[in-house]
């Protein structure tokens, strides 16, 4: 089989039954329907030497499976192909060819080449001169000699490089995993996988805020994926290794990184030829250190953008800010979505203007980020948008019901259910072990939507969505976009949405239960307000009174962060240059430290003369105009924070304050910093300043 046929083959091996359609796979290798019937015919061809009945596009453009079908069987004999069955294309005889030459270091015939590939030796002679002709912007140089055959002759960094190059012809990465691929990779002798190194400079990233432009990410992940597979390969044999006298930058520290994780010791020449790549490469400049407090209120003021045309109060929802700082920060993968929104969906929304306007203001993300957004990462967000207006439920619809299942222990199941709380809005009907699931559910009268596993489990009768027990960026995908199409299909006609809450009132008024429970649930409320707020408070952990300053005559925005900002500077929490990079960030990114009504925030990255984490606030009863006209401000604080603790609680407390009006009222009318600190606080003065 070709290789576009051997990949429709695992497409369809891997998804549930009419899961994919021909109309999907003839838009992802951009084929018409013949082309794709031809595909087909030639993998039926396959199946016919194995004993297995054909796969049939009917009308409807889903594919129909004979009943001896034998998916595991199927996959088992599509991987254990020779190349005799599996026709490579002329580059991917080229690249088995390279490959074969860097790993070895011996004279190899054109003959064995012939053999290896079922081609004849013009084949193979017309691939060596198409080598010769790859190979000329290299340092590598391709050795003929009549008696022995041919050889690749060049450096070590020479070899990374060109392994570099043809990983990423082979498509070597997390999604990919097809019969060429793994061919070349088990000829490569390969120890450590590629999305296993993937995942440590994730993890890395996210220890270091780092951000990259998605294309040199892969592009310095397959460097060490090269780099730390063919290591051995390298004869100096005297290298040192790097220890902590070493003087290493950032980037070199990823290398460093990756190898305590693999336990590979990291030698002083692997360091020299990475940093070589990456200057090379010109790969450092796309790579941006990311304050996840200005990440914030980047995307929140991204979605205010957004809000201000849909009016829906996106931003007044943490666990969508939330879940895009999540996504973004952690560069994980952003999923392929196939999810189509549906034009006459009755919802409080235009589908068709949020994807307009996700576009227009997605300049913002990226000037911070200093990359293009790709269209999943765009479509990613739209979906997130969706599911957060769908969370909110500014409509009538019913709550999804969902169960989890986990192995054995009720550990990792709750630590599972504590996950999704914080992101969805399900009904949680309750937290089950693999091996009772089939049967506590016939048990259950309560309908369930779907099933959330942390383990393969066969439940025929319901949707099954298999996540990790720390869930990822995938599995954050995966059920958003099953919320859609589940929330889709049960969408009711306004009608019945009516007498559905009139029915579910009718049923409160006549529950003998109802006035204890809103007895216990306003007991409940006021307990709650009890407890000593300044314990509950991130604010009171870091402002102090002497921190506030109030300002009585008009000044401009640059005036204002600077005045915020001085009791910071004059009390040693951080250097004078701070103050500078707050404005220089105003002036590169725009209004966006005005999180919410007449409250901004100033900040700066803690490479920027942090000494220690500190919060100050100016408080302008006559207001500053900001860039823009109808930014206006009366609160500006500034914050300063060394990066070794988190303080997201905090930036939503400050963004609170300006959400309640009111309480932004009570504030400007005090006058004393004492009054503005239990306003802050407490929210309210104290009892011997009431007015």
């Amino acid at each position: 089989m070709k290789r576009r046929s051997t990949e429709i083959m695992q497409a369809i091996l891997r998804s549930k039954e009419n899961d994919i359609s021909a109309k999907q796979l003839m838009c992802r290798y951009d084929i018409s329907r013949r082309t794709l019937k031809n595909d087909i015919n030639e993998i039926n061809d396959f199946l016919k030497t194995i004993s297995m009945e054909e796969i049939l596009i009917t009308e409807d453009g889903s594919f129909k499976f004979g009943g001896l079908f034998d998916r595991e069987t199927v996959e088992k004999n599509l991987y254990q192909m020779d190349m005799y069955m599996y026709k490579l294309s002329p580059e991917e005889r080229q690249i088995y060819i390279m490959l074969e030459l860097i790993a070895n270091p011996h004279y190899t015939t054109m003959h064995r080449f012939a053999e290896e590939l079922y081609v004849s030796r013009i084949t193979i002679m017309s691939d060596i001169d198409a080598v010769k002709q790859i190979l000329i912007p290299s340092d590598a140089e391709l050795l003929l000699d009549s008696g022995k055959g041919i050889k690749l002759s060049c450096s070590y960094e020479a070899s990374l490089e060109l392994l570099v190059s043809l990983y990423k012809k082979i498509a070597v990465n997390i999604k990919n995993d097809g019969y060429f691929q793994r061919l070349m990779l088990d000829k490569m002798k390969i120890q450590y996988t590629f999305s296993e190194l993937f995942s440590y400079m994730q993890d890395y990233m996210k220890i270091n805020n780092l951000v990259f432009i998605e294309d040199i990410f892969y592009d310095i992940v397959l460097y060490l994926f090269a780099a730390f597979n063919f290591r051995e390969r390298d004869h100096a044999g005297t290298d040192k290794l790097v220890t902590e006298k070493s003087k290493l930058t950032n980037i070199d520290h990823m290398m460093l990184y990756a190898g305590y994780m693999l336990e590979v010791p990291v030698t002083e020449k692997m360091i020299a030829c990475f940093r070589t790549y990456i200057e090379k490469n010109n790969l450092y400049s796309f790579v941006k250190t990311v304050d996840e407090v200005e990440l914030y209120k980047i995307i929140m003021f991204f979605v205010s953008q957004i809000d201000q045309e849909l009016r829906l109060e996106l931003t007044n929802d943490d666990k969508l800010i939330d879940s895009l700082l999540m996504h973004i920060k952690s560069m994980k993968d952003w999923g392929n979505y196939e999810v189509e929104f549906p034009k006459n969906y009755d919802l409080p929304m235009n589908y068709e203007l949020l994807e307009t306007l996700v576009e227009k203001y997605s300049y913002i993300l990226e000037s911070f980020l200093s990359y293009k957004l790709s269209t999943n990462m765009k479509k990613s967000i739209v979906i997130h948008i969706c599911v957060a207006v769908i969370r909110n439920r500014r409509y009538y619809i019913p709550k999804l019901s969902i169960v989890i299942v986990c192995p054995g222990s009720m550990a990792t199941g709750k630590y599972l259910e504590a996950q999704i709380k914080n992101y969805f809005d399900f009904e949680i009907a309750g937290v089950l072990a693999a091996g009772e699931v089939v049967s506590e559910l016939e048990q259950m009268e309560q309908k369930i939507d779907f099933i959330l596993s942390t383990v393969h489990i066969e439940a025929d009768r319901y949707k099954v969505i298999t996540v990790n027990p720390f869930l990822t960026m995938k599995d954050l995908n995966l059920i958003q976009k099953e919320v859609f199409q589940s929330q889709k299909q049960i969408n009711l006609p306004a009608e019945k949405k009516k007498k559905k809450i009139l029915e579910d009132l009718e049923e409160l008024m006549d529950d003998d239960r109802l006035p204890a429970e809103i007895y216990d649930k306003i007991e409940s409320m006021l307990m709650g307000l009890k407890k000593d707020p300044e314990e509950e408070s991130a604010m009171a952990e870091l402002l102090n009174k002497e921190f506030i300053t109030i300002h009585a005559a008009p000044c401009s925005w640059k005036e204002a962060i600077r005045r915020s900002a001085k009791p910071l500077e004059q009390f040693g929490y951080i250097e004078p240059r701070y103050t500078q990079e707050a404005i220089e960030k105003v002036e590169e990114y725009g209004d966006y430290i005005v999180v919410s009504q007449g409250v901004a925030l100033a900040h700066a990255g803690k490479d920027s003369g942090v000494i220690q984490d500190g919060l100050s606030v100016l408080v302008s009863k006559e207001g500053i105009c900001f860039r823009k006209e109808q930014h206006q401000v009366n609160l500006v604080f500034c914050f300063a924070s060394t990066g070794e603790k988190e303080y997201l609680d905090l930036i939503k407390e400050i963004v609170a304050v300006g959400k309640e009006q009111k309480r932004l009222k009570r504030i400007l009318k005090c006058n004393t910093k004492e009054e503005i600190y239990h306003a802050l606080i407490f929210d309210r003065v104290p009892d011997s300043t009431q007015r």
